[in-house]
């Protein structure tokens, strides 16, 4: 096991950028943090009837530059590729709780990771696939409420993902992060004009330790995050909106304990987006890009969401 309190904050920090690169299927998106909702869910976040629904997640990253903490490309040419598809199942019950009502839900994703380049001094080389961690959560609805006389429907639910992922302990880059991540959040899906809405979904993120890795004990800060999107009816069944997303980590890194000088992650994205209303199924799809980056890979999110209510 390797002490980082004698190291300076630049070594430090670059043994905690290899080290934690991306201790899980989606967490190659940025350099501690494993896996979050980052704008795989936008428009219409709410107000969907009782019922079960299949909801299917086709995401494509494209990592093209390395930030350091002041917002600076790590020179290196690092660049890292990720394709994510994830099912998920959600019961919207008509059972009451607190007034809303109860629901769950419950998701696995397949990842797919290719790594090139440099980051700083170290090489950069990955071309690997496989399971993700298993997320679930319990949730509530609360429908039928108005906000300055306009429809308003309200959401809230615990996300669970656990260490369920394949995962290797040698430090690579792989499908699970092997740690248990808790992120809350709540959200608001309001119709404040005929044809307009805005959906808000508000997260905050707290992580267990990654005990198996090859530093010791490498515990990701907490993190506060939101996605947003604004979308207007153009045609009957077509949507057409902006989309993206917001992350500041409000907490240090860890490693055996010892806090990595400024490694807390930021990222903002904006980008166009749009929705499909079928029979029997529904498709969303946002391009957000990326800027105003920190300790992170900067680049593009691509996602496709497919609802079918069975």
């Amino acid at each position: 096991m390797m002490d980082c309190r004698g190291a300076g904050p630049r070594i430090v920090k670059a043994i905690a950028i290899y080290f934690c690169f991306w201790m899980g299927s989606l967490s190659l998106w940025g350099f501690q943090q494993p896996p979050l909702n980052l704008s795989a869910t936008t428009f219409l976040d709410g107000g969907a009837p009782r019922g079960l629904y299949y909801l299917n997640y086709s995401i494509f990253v494209d990592g093209n530059k390395a930030m350091d903490g002041d917002g600076d490309v790590i020179p290196g040419g690092a660049r890292v590729n990720v394709l994510t598809q994830m099912s998920q199942l959600y019961y919207h019950s008509s059972l009451r709780v607190l007034g809303g009502d109860a629901a769950f839900m419950v998701a696995v994703p397949l990842v797919a990771v290719t790594a090139k380049g440099d980051l700083g001094p170290i090489p950069l080389v990955s071309d690997t696939a496989g399971l993700g961690d298993f997320v679930f959560g319990p949730a509530l609805h609360w429908d039928g409420q108005t906000l300055f006389g306009k429809p308003v429907f309200y959401r809230a639910e615990l996300t669970i993902t656990l260490p369920s992922g394949r995962y290797s302990k040698d430090g690579k880059i792989d499908a699970g992060s092997n740690l248990t991540t808790f992120d809350p959040y709540a959200s608001v899906v309001w119709f404040f004009q005929p044809k307009w809405e805005t959906s808000w979904r508000f997260f905050y993120t707290v992580h267990s330790e990654n005990g198996d890795h090859p530093l010791g004990a490498v515990k990701p800060g907490q993190a506060a995050h939101l996605n947003y999107a604004v979308s207007r009816e153009i045609f009957p069944k077509w949507r057409l909106g902006v989309a993206g997303y917001y992350l500041q980590q409000t907490t240090e890194d860890k490693i055996n304990g010892v806090k990595v000088p400024d490694s807390k992650e930021r990222v903002a994205s904006a980008g166009p987006g749009f929705v499909y209303m079928g029979q029997g199924l529904t498709a969303m799809f946002s391009y957000p890009l990326e800027f105003s980056v920190q300790n992170r890979f900067k680049g593009s999110r691509a996602t496709l969401q497919l609802i079918h209510k069975f």
